[in-house]
């Protein structure tokens, strides 16, 4: 007779199950942002260039880029604010390290990117706020074109 393996994974039926296991809550949101990462070539160099936002949550950001970036590598972003009617409420820009947690190659070069931010970020009450109201804009829109 087969032993019973009781440190096997399962998941109970009878429990809710999650329908998100993020920190936060993400949102669809189309923001510019610029990327600094140290190649990983033999001459390692330093990379700028820009990104987009597809969606967004107080810890993290599903994105696009041409930079080609491996899970584990860590990263700073700049998220500029100028663009919004608090703009002078708020620094030109929120910068902060994030670390890349997914991947996947696209088309044309480009690169999605999961990235998690860092402490500078998440826990910076303005980039909270910046980003709630971010959402509030996005949902207010969202009802608007229904």
């Amino acid at each position: 007779m087969a032993r019973y393996d009781t440190n096997a994974a399962w998941s109970d039926p009878f429990e809710p199950k999650k329908a998100d296991l993020r920190a936060a809550t993400r949102f669809k949101f189309r923001l510019k942002l610029s990327i600094k990462a140290q190649s990983e070539e033999e001459s390692p160099r330093i990379l700028i260039g820009p990104g987009i936002i597809r969606n967004l949550s107080v810890t993290g950001a599903w994105l696009v880029t041409k930079h080609k970036l491996t899970v584990g590598q860590r990263i700073v972003v700049a998220i500029p604010t100028k663009r919004f009617a608090v703009a002078e409420y708020l620094p030109a820009m929120f910068i902060g390290p994030a670390e890349v947690v997914r991947t996947k190659p696209d088309i044309e070069s480009r690169m999605w990117i999961g990235v998690r931010f860092g402490d500078a970020l998440t826990q910076n009450m303005e980039f909270a706020t910046f980003v709630q109201g971010l959402f509030s804009l996005r949902e207010a829109l969202t009802k608007k074109e229904d």
